[in-house]
């Protein structure tokens, strides 16, 4: 019998579905319809659809944003929070200051809080900056404010965040020990265990936000592990982290806030997997989905990653790739505000979806633009399995913005994709620009449903030489968690100017550091491991707040480790100083390699479709509809040029090239759209 790797992604309008036959070196790939009310129920629907046996996989990866979601729309547990007594404050005032959107708005009005202030109990016991106890844990008001968060004010969940816990954590180990002895049931998260690092608001909305999400992935977790075994599946099961690795179950519900971009890490990691192996230096991933749209730089074949990420404004201290998320998406709604055309961030989302779904939807949304300009496939819609309504699609345009506005339905069309194109690319030259990078020196990877859609559009917009479109974009994010290895981070921090002493204290701080890591991993995953190890520095000029991530080796000299520092610093700044440079923390990274599929693995398809047909789209070069030809992706010729206008189908997207633009699948199946200068 085969041996299978499954991967299967949930996104707001479809769940993702890649299967691996080791054995025959075969994908295959198919898409259902998410299932808002219970996620876990697509998810375990989807094992049932693979045509194997579910004993016959062996790992089983998945990706999910139900944490993420959680955060969002404020459908966590309900936390309370244990602090050192005088200090029930610190996450209600967080940084004292408004987010960039809001900061001059006298109307503005924060959400409410996540914690509410009674839930949050100060109790004696203090460490200085150093790490010394100056005064010893009160284990009994530990004991008595677990009792009455959980049994009196009925709190789901306790966040325990002590002042400098990440110079001696020992306090808060001990009340994790002291709350899980009284309450085995209770759920606890501790800010310096999962973010060992300085800031305490920061370290406090980290262990907050974990708490908040706890219990809600745990239940989605075990309902999945349990619809899959009652299936037949005993493989091992593996949750995406927001940096690219893969965790397993165990550890994805001991920890969830490393999961909150679980699904978007999976298209990072499939395009860093693909830049590498193709020797695409610099590289944009554009994650295109039904509700929204996440973009990531790749350079100089490293993602470009933080320690450090906001959702609704809360800091999460975790490990994460720099995503840039915005609400444009196949299902984002076209709306006429004060008689402007917006289009997004509000999504049709999976029910009732786009109005040419036939599933009740009205509002016009990109996905009906493109079918009446042309750019999908209505009679092959998702390889045949959905049937698609153009009639639908006009009607609905034409109610909610083309009789609006005095407009044609075409124009409306238009106009939808003009508008959703300048936004999305003024979005992503922000991005770019703010780090000194031009996207003249990058190529775009499109993939989602929705990414060979909009990639050329995009691609003219920014004036960038080069799209490549994967194999199987519309499942690449799945495919990137196969692409995936196991992969666990720690941190410390350190708090010192780079000298010989501090370096020699690191050297051994590195050591403790990965030793730890490396037992703390293998009691969890519950087998010996060899694990790849890497550090990161994360450095400073002394007086600046921010950081830069530095690659350290121990045997760093301090002159080495500075000219590094010094040079990146040059690189994304543009300048570079002489004086002292602190470093702030350390960070392991331990991977454990992972049987992958490569890029000239063969993919399977149910498609029938012929190779060429006659086709009609509108083609952005010549700012008319034209005859053109439909082509199935299969038929395509390596080495072979076609110049646009021309459409390329395959079992989930459409590529519109238009007639400025040709296209040439390279040597490993990438197709790659160039402009064609004036």
């Amino acid at each position: 019998m085969s041996r299978y790797k499954l991967a299967i992604d949930i996104g707001g309008t479809f769940i993702d579905v890649v299967l691996f036959d080791a054995e025959k070196k075969l994908l295959r790939a198919f898409k259902l319809p998410t299932t808002p009310h219970d996620p876990a129920e697509g998810v375990v629907a989807a094992v049932g659809k693979l045509g194997v046996p579910a004993e016959a996989i062996s790992d089983f990866v998945h990706g999910t944003t139900l944490g993420l979601n959680a955060i969002l729309e404020r459908k966590g547990a309900k936390v309370g929070i244990i602090t050192n007594a005088g200090f029930r404050d610190i996450f209600e005032i967080g940084r004292g200051a408004l987010d960039f959107v809001n900061m001059y708005r006298f109307d503005y009005c924060p959400p409410p809080p996540i914690v509410e202030r009674r839930n949050i109990a100060g109790v004696g016991g203090r460490m200085d900056f150093e790490g010394n106890a100056v005064e010893p844990l009160d284990g009994a008001a530990v004991v008595a404010a677990a009792k009455a968060l959980f049994e009196v004010e009925g709190c789901e969940a306790i966040a325990i965040s002590f002042l400098h816990s990440y110079a001696n954590s020992a306090h808060e180990r001990e009340a994790v020990e002291l709350i899980r002895a009284q309450h085995p049931d209770g759920i606890v998260s501790a800010g310096a265990l999962l973010a060992n690092e300085y800031r305490e608001y920061e370290r406090t909305s980290t262990a907050v936000l974990d708490a908040y999400i706890k219990p809600v992935l745990k239940n989605y977790l075990g309902r999945v592990s349990a619809g899959i075994e009652a299936k037949g599946f005993a493989g091992q099961k593996f949750v995406m982290n927001s940096s690219g690795g893969a965790l397993t179950f165990s550890l994805a519900e001991a920890e969830p806030i490393a999961t909150v971009l679980s699904g978007p890490a999976g298209g990072v990691s499939g395009a860093l997997h693909v830049a590498r192996e193709t020797g695409r230096r610099n590289v944009l991933s554009v994650d295109v989905g039904g509700t929204s749209l996440d973009a990531c730089l790749i350079v100089d074949f490293e993602p470009t990653d933080v320690f450090e990420a906001r959702i609704e404004n809360l800091p999460i201290l975790q490990p994460i790739y720099d995503l840039r998320t915005l609400g444009a998406g196949g299902g984002s709604i076209a709306w006429i505000d004060n008689k402007l055309l917006r289009v997004g961030p509000e999504s049709a989302g999976a029910v009732p979806g786009p109005a040419c779904y036939g599933r009740g939807g009205t509002q016009a949304t990109v996905t009906d633009a493109a079918v009446i300009l042309g750019y999908i496939d209505t009679g092959n819609f998702m390889g045949g399995a959905m049937n698609v309504a153009q009639d639908l699609a006009a009607n609905a345009i034409r109610e909610t913005i083309a009789d609006p506005l005095g407009i044609s339905v075409e124009e409306a069309a238009r106009s939808i994709f003009s508008v959703l194109i300048s936004r999305t690319a003024s979005s992503i030259k922000e991005m770019m620009l703010e780090r000194g990078l031009d996207p003249a020196e990058f190529s775009m990877l499109g993939f989602g449903g929705c990414g060979p859609l909009l990639g050329p559009m995009l691609q003219n917009e920014l004036e960038m030489a080069e799209l490549v479109i994967p194999p199987l974009p519309s499942v690449f994010s799945a495919w990137g968690m196969l692409a995936s290895d196991l992969s666990f981070s720690d941190s410390v921090s350190v708090l010192a100017t780079i000298s010989d002493a501090s370096l020699t204290r690191l050297a051994a701080v590195a050591e403790d550091l990965k030793t730890r890591s490396t037992a703390e991993l293998a009691a969890k995953v519950g087998r010996a491991i060899d694990p790849a190890v890497a550090f990161t520095t994360r450095i400073r000029f002394i007086g600046q707040e921010h950081t830069l991530s530095v690659p350290y080796a121990i045997s760093d000299t301090p002159a080495a480790l500075f000219e590094r520092f010094s040079q990146l610093h040059l690189d994304r700044f543009g300048h570079s100083f002489d004086s002292e440079a602190e470093i702030v923390s350390l960070m392991v990274k331990l991977v454990v390699t992972a049987e992958k599929p490569d890029l000239a693995t063969r993919i399977g398809t149910s498609m029938d479709l012929a190779d060429s047909a006659p086709h009609r789209m509108f083609d952005q070069a010549s700012g008319a509809h034209v005859d053109c030809l439909k082509m199935n992706r299969n038929a395509l010729e390596a080495g072979q040029s076609y110049p646009g206008p021309l459409l390329v189908v395959d079992e989930g997207s459409s590529l519109a090239i238009h007639g400025n633009q040709t296209l040439i699948v390279d040597p490993y199946g990438m197709l790659s759209v160039r402009r064609v200068e004036a």
